[in-house]
């Protein structure tokens, strides 16, 4: 390095040191409780007043510098106070009344929640309610079933039985027709006999009818040639 440049560099080493030590990032503070305090155009008390501030009120921080620190306030002003008088917490009043909003959100949140539960303990007994009706009718509705189921049971033992009967009744049935349809053979055989029968009687009967006609008739024959021989001979 030449010595020049040497010298360019030392001086800026020195010139950047010499410079107050400013932070570059943004925090808001408070003013500490105090009667006022005042804000300054430049970091020290020689420099003009332009605003004086009440304790509590909220600040930006800007930037800081020894005991300084450049603020901007909420209407956008910008300007130097003592660092000593700012404090990352919030005014005692200030902390009052947030307390105070976060009781009533507290006291709105329990009171929502205490109707809630109102008015899930009130679904809750409903429920248990319809539920205790539900079981009674479910056990209502079981026993029919066990009865109905006892009762089908019960028919359809008596159905198996009076099948059975109904079967036996069946064969005997078929047995009986088929007895009667050998009956009926029977008396159809017997019939026709029996007309055959009728028709030989009736043959017999004229026979005989006939036999006793001409049997007649020879007896009146030799009847008649008897009395003309007893009349010739007188």
């Amino acid at each position: 390095m030449k010595s020049n440049d040497r010298i360019l560099f030392i001086c800026l080493i020195v010139f950047l040191g010499s410079l107050p030590a400013v932070s570059g990032w943004a925090a808001d503070l408070y003013v500490k409780p105090s009667s006022e305090i005042t804000m300054r155009r430049g970091q020290g008390t020689d420099f003009k007043i332009i605003a004086v501030i009440k304790d509590g009120t909220p600040v930006e921080l800007m930037a800081e510098a020894d005991d300084w620190a450049q603020v901007r306030l909420e209407s956008g002003k910008e300007g130097w106070v003592l660092r000593r008088f700012l404090s990352e917490t919030p005014p005692l009043g200030q902390q009052v009344e947030v307390l105070q909003r976060e009781k009533q959100v507290l006291t709105e949140t329990t009171q929502s929640l205490k109707q809630r539960v109102d008015q899930l303990t009130a679904e809750k007994d409903e429920v248990e309610q319809k539920l205790g009706a539900d079981k009674a009718q479910i056990e209502h509705d079981f026993s029919q079933c066990v009865a109905e189921l006892t009762s089908i049971n019960d028919d359809f033992v008596k159905l198996q039985t009076d099948t059975a009967d109904v079967i036996q009744t069946k064969n005997d049935l078929e047995a009986a027709n088929t007895r009667v349809a050998d009956l009926e053979r029977q008396v159809s055989v017997l019939d026709q006999e029996n007309r055959r029968l009728g028709k030989t009687e009736t043959l017999k009967w004229f026979l005989a009818g006939g036999g006793v006609f001409f049997v007649g008739w020879i007896i009146g024959m030799i009847s008649r040639r008897s009395r003309k021989q007893r009349s010739s001979l007188l």
